[in-house]
């Protein structure tokens, strides 16, 4: 990698992307009933409770969310737009979930909601839409920060269509956007600025609202990779201000789907790639094929799951009964402030105890004092074990973490860990509890050949 396409780290920091509503950390009892939703969590490993940190890559789901794909299943399994009631029943249950996830994801049209059979289809299939409008020597820019889900769909235009593709560098001391090259990037031939909300690998929350202004000043649209911030931090499309924003539901604890947000007017303007008798109506136009009624009905059910952990541990909540918020959208948004506040201190406790493992070194955000600045993902190299025999070692111990380089393609290489097998990654979520992180470190411990648990502080 160049050398030019890491810069230095200009001083002053970057703000947090979205301000978290405020909430109160779980208690014990809080946790307890939290993981008892949860049938996964209660899995053993040589007698022990079986540690998931692999969430990056995947969340544990609600009891009620395999209950309700079992129920579409068993109850109202239809095709769509039938003239009978189990078709009805499914096309309502539909309807019903558009509008839940224009809730979740703070749109006022559920016509902007599209859902797909995962973030990277959906990428392609838009990418290849916007493409359609664009000429040659048109530019694209991206990041070496993001997913390659956010990144190959535009790298694709390139070759199909002559369009420029431009490169926005990290800083390699913190893994943050060097925004001073974003804006050298951005000119009169910009059209499209695709970013991440986090960055998957280690966690980096880019100051989106910010980005969002520098490309509508330029002239261009927004295409915001939000599937590692959605079970960490409050989604606002209106207050991000972007013209895209895309999720996987199966990454806050739901059914394996896409979740994709288009400004109305821009997804109208756009040519989708369809059958001909298809609609030509929001969001039918994007949603080609049959709907998948049992994962959908699913994803009804986390955000009910959402909205209960909102009521319940919110400003309001009685820890057991009703909460204050009256509003499915306010329930869903006091949600994020418990699960925000509840991972504050499970991250600050992870820096701690991670800092103490000799040989570890942590990639990303480490300063305490900049939480703000990240979620509770963290990638790390173990001086003397390469990244596969650290997850192997952790897997035997009960303990799933991920290793290699999690299509942070770019990243990985602009840090020169590619050919050393790129990075451990743990990542926590509410559900995760201190114990786990002393569980962590103690097997790491072990690993690094220490006969005494290194363990951190609350």
């Amino acid at each position: 990698m160049p050398a030019d396409q890491i810069a230095s780290r200009p001083s002053g920091g970057q703000s947090a992307v979205l301000a978290v509503p405020a909430a109160r950390p779980l208690t014990d009892a809080g946790m307890d009933a939290v993981r008892a939703q949860f049938p996964a969590l209660s899995r053993e490993h040589d007698g022990r409770s079986y540690v998931y940190l692999d969430g990056p890559g995947g969340t544990q789901v609600p009891r009620g969310t395999i209950d309700a794909m079992v129920g579409y299943l068993a109850r109202f399994n239809a095709n769509h737009e039938g003239a009978f009631p189990t078709s009805e029943e499914s096309d309502a249950m539909l309807a019903e979930v558009h509008a839940a996830a224009a809730d979740y994801l703070g749109a006022a049209d559920a016509g902007e909601i599209v859902f797909g059979q995962n973030m990277t289809t959906l990428t392609f299939a838009l990418s290849r839409a916007v493409g359609r409008t664009l000429k040659h020597g048109d530019e694209v820019v991206v990041t070496r920060l993001d997913h390659d889900a956010n990144v190959a769909p535009w790298l694709a235009l390139q070759e199909e269509r002559g369009v420029r593709v431009r490169w926005v560098g990290v800083h390699e001391e913190d893994c943050t956007l060097d925004m001073d090259g974003l804006e050298r990037a951005l000119g009169p031939r910009t059209r499209l600025v695709a970013v991440g909300l986090a960055s998957n690998a280690v966690g980096t929350l880019n100051p989106v609202p910010r980005i969002v202004e520098m490309a509508h000043a330029a002239g261009a649209l927004t295409y915001v990779d939000a599937v590692h911030a959605a079970p960490h931090v409050p989604l606002d499309v209106a207050s991000l201000g972007t013209d895209f924003l895309v999720c996987s539901p199966y990454k806050f604890f739901g059914p394996h789907l896409g979740l994709l947000y288009g400004r109305r007017d821009v997804l109208e303007g756009l040519d989708a790639y369809k059958v001909r008798p298809a609609t030509s109506e929001l969001p039918g136009k994007w949603e080609t094929g049959t709907p998948p009624g049992e994962s959908l009905a699913g994803l009804l059910a986390t955000f009910g799951y959402l909205e209960w952990l909102g009521a319940t541990f919110g400003p309001g909540g009685s820890g057991g009964g009703s909460g204050a918020a009256t509003t499915r959208r306010a329930r869903l948004r006091a949600a994020m402030g418990v699960i925000g506040a509840t991972e504050r201190g499970l991250a600050r406790r992870a820096l701690t105890a991670l800092g103490g493992v000799p040989g570890l070194r942590l990639r990303g955000i480490v300063d305490p004092n900049r939480l703000a600045e990240r979620v509770p993902t963290f990638a790390f190299t173990l001086a003397g074990h390469s990244p596969r025999e650290v997850a192997t070692e952790l897997g035997r111990r009960g303990i799933a973490v991920w290793d290699g380089d999690y299509y942070a393609y770019e990243l990985i290489r602009a840090l020169r860990l590619a050919e050393s097998g790129g990075m451990v990654r743990v990542g926590f979520v509410h559900y995760n509890t201190a114990a786990e992180i002393d569980r962590l470190v103690e097997a790491l411990a072990e690993i690094t050949g220490r006969s005494s648990a290194v363990k951190g502080e609350a």
